[in-house]
């Protein structure tokens, strides 16, 4: 079966978008019209440059509001298509399709309309070509593809067909179950896009928030099982409209889509040969953080604070292994070739897993890049994260792996485990790291949160393994005066900001920690006027959450979650330990635009 991705779903120029369409594998393209209007050369040159990257054009499209328009406009289609069909001579393609009418002239007359059609289809018919017939969510008249389908039966003519587009089925509701029972020949083109749950007009929707398959969440596999369980065995192709997608590197977006279609084809059983299987995450084994030696000590005056004590180091390396209870914190000097832009940060994350060469072959099958395997110092191996980070994949033990000496512990140790670590990211590369979280480690996505930053938009999905050992919030946001976008200026490209540890009893860990000299970061007094009036809280609680600088969440099933944070290291991260009881599973998502605030005036006064 034949994968290929319309033009649309990338930025640049077409010759930009040929290029990376064909690196990242693909073999066919839809070319749009706007893309080709916009092509410095002639048809046949395009044809020409397809041929030279080895893409085939399965389509160019789309022919608009052609059907069931009233006279003069009637007469004139046919000789507009004429022209249209030059074009695709040129360009050596042999499919075109009409989109459903959207023009308030356009009448309601399934009759002419397959009329009209069938007209369209003869004379593609006399030049060797097909036309396919799809139902637009916002047409006119026809929105649904069982009217579209209708038409195309009545219309009767072996040039015309129907062209199945997965993103209008889903936000029109339509029945999937009735596809199985189309005639497989009488599918021209299937196509196949994503999309997140949000209450929408179905044309917003489709304008700036498609994704590839398995970046939104509907269920496009099973759409395909239906339209396959028919017999086509035609191209399927990716149409998405995202304007994030085409602010992004088209090869990273091409990339993307290639990804996809490996992981939906793979979930299928019908990717040959299939992915290799991969290994289950079974929770977080350590964090690595990299500080300059001017940021070392006050680095590690925190870490003390919050309870971490120093466990082993590397006999030559600047290599530290902090412990708390079950939380690993990894703490290096960086090398010098690394230069000093990048740190502090926190550099990566092991992932505990079963196996970790499975894991590793995954993830080059899908398309995603191992880091070579150093032969001293850190020597998991390891997929690239976001930004400049690492994922490791731990199969065996830190310390061992990483040949530390253990030192004798001294001080207070806290029984820590980690809870969740945030990735920031460009809005782009949130549709990225959503699907590459869920075809390598088989995670699942939380609904969207979305709440307001002081300056501009915060906007969240998290990521977490089957058994919620591993939670990953994807975070972005728009406005330049974000937090999430002053991180990112700060580092200079996405990276990990956020660690949270979790304890039972964040009360008793605050007493603690603040005897060891820990300073929260500041919540603004009122919060705790507001918090009381939001939950019903009885004084003596709230005045204990307002001692120690606590935020409190309640769910609807009223599971409790109560969050401290330390003030933002050097701009870069910061921690925060929880506490979670009744089985509250979220992040304490009413309480972020506080904690934006809070760190929008830690900044504000230096």
């Amino acid at each position: 079966m034949e994968w290929a991705i319309a033009t649309c779903a990338l930025g640049g120029t077409l010759e930009e978008k040929l290029l990376a369409i064909a690196k990242a594998g693909f073999r066919a393209v839809e070319i749009f019209e706007e893309d080709l209007a916009g092509f410095r050369g002639t048809p046949r040159e395009l044809k020409a440059l397809a041929e030279d990257l080895g893409l085939r054009i399965v389509a160019l499209q789309p022919l608009r509001d052609y059907e069931a328009m009233p006279e003069p406009h009637r007469g004139r289609n046919l000789d507009r298509a004429q022209r249209w069909f030059d074009l695709m001579e040129a360009l050596g393609v042999e499919l075109t399709y009409v989109c459903s009418n959207t023009s308030p002239l356009a009448l309601d007359d399934p009759e002419q309309a397959a009329e009209d059609l069938f007209a369209l289809a003869e004379a593609a018919a006399q030049r060797g070509l097909r036309v396919g017939y799809e139902a637009l969510a916002w047409g006119r008249h026809v929105r649904d593809w069982p009217q579209a389908w209708e038409i195309v039966r009545r219309a009767d003519h072996p040039h015309l067909g129907l062209v199945l587009d997965s993103f209008h089925s889903f936000v029109r509701q339509n029945p999937l179950e009735p596809i199985a029972q189309l005639p497989g020949g009488k599918i021209f083109l299937v196509q196949l896009s994503d999309a997140p749950n949000l209450l929408m007009d179905p044309l917003a929707l489709s304008r700036h928030h498609r994704a590839m398959p398995g970046q939104g969440d509907w269920p496009v596999e099973t759409f395909l099982q239906k339209v396959l369980a028919t017999g086509y065995r035609g191209p399927v192709s990716l149409e998405i409209f995202n304007e994030w997608f085409r602010a992004a590197p088209p090869e990273q977006v091409a990339q993307d889509g290639l990804r996809a279609l490996k992981h939906l084809f793979d979930r299928l059983g019908l990717l040959l040969p299939p992915l290799p299987a991969g290994s289950a995450v079974q929770g977080v084994d350590f964090l690595e953080l990299a500080a300059e030696e001017e940021d070392l000590a006050e680095l590690k005056d925190l870490l003390q604070a919050l309870g971490f004590g120093l466990e082993a180091r590397h006999p030559a390396l600047d290599l530290f292994l902090y412990r708390a209870g079950e939380a690993r914190l990894l703490l290096r000097l960086p090398p010098e070739e690394e230069g000093t832009r990048e740190f502090p940060s926190v550099q990566g994350v092991g992932l505990r897993v079963g196996k970790a060469a499975p894991l590793g072959a995954r993830a080059r099958e899908l398309g995603l890049s191992l880091l070579p395997r150093p032969e001293e110092g850190l020597g998991f191996p390891a997929v690239a994260g976001v930004g400049h980070t690492r994922l490791y994949l731990v199969d065996s033990l830190v310390q061992g792996a990483y040949r530390l000496d253990p030192l004798e512990k001294g001080g207070e140790e806290e029984a820590l485990a980690v809870d969740h670590f945030t990735n920031v990211v460009p809005r782009w590369e949130l549709y990225s790291w959503l699907l590459i979280y869920k075809a390598l480690f088989g995670f699942q996505v939380d609904p969207a949160v979305e709440v307001f930053d002081p300056y501009g938009m915060f906007y969240s999905r998290s990521v977490r393994s089957p058994d919620g050992r591993v939670r990953i919030p994807v975070n972005t946001s728009e406005g330049i005066g974000t937090a999430v976008s002053r991180f990112l200026r700060s580092l200079g490209h996405a990276g990990i900001q956020h660690v949270a540890f979790r304890t039972q009893d964040l009360v008793a860990f605050a007493e603690r920690a603040f005897q060891r000299g820990f300073r929260p970061l500041r919540i603004p007094a009122s919060y705790y006027h507001a918090l009381a009036a939001r939950h019903g809280l009885a004084p003596e609680v709230v005045d204990l959450l307002a001692t120690h600088q606590l935020l409190y969440d309640r769910s609807p099933e009223g599971g409790e979650f109560l969050q401290l944070y330390t003030p933002t290291f050097r701009g870069r991260f910061f921690f925060e330990v929880v506490e979670r009881q009744g089985g509250y599973e979220a992040y304490g998502a009413a309480n972020t635009a506080v904690r934006l605030q809070a760190q929008a005036y830690e900044l504000a006064s230096g």
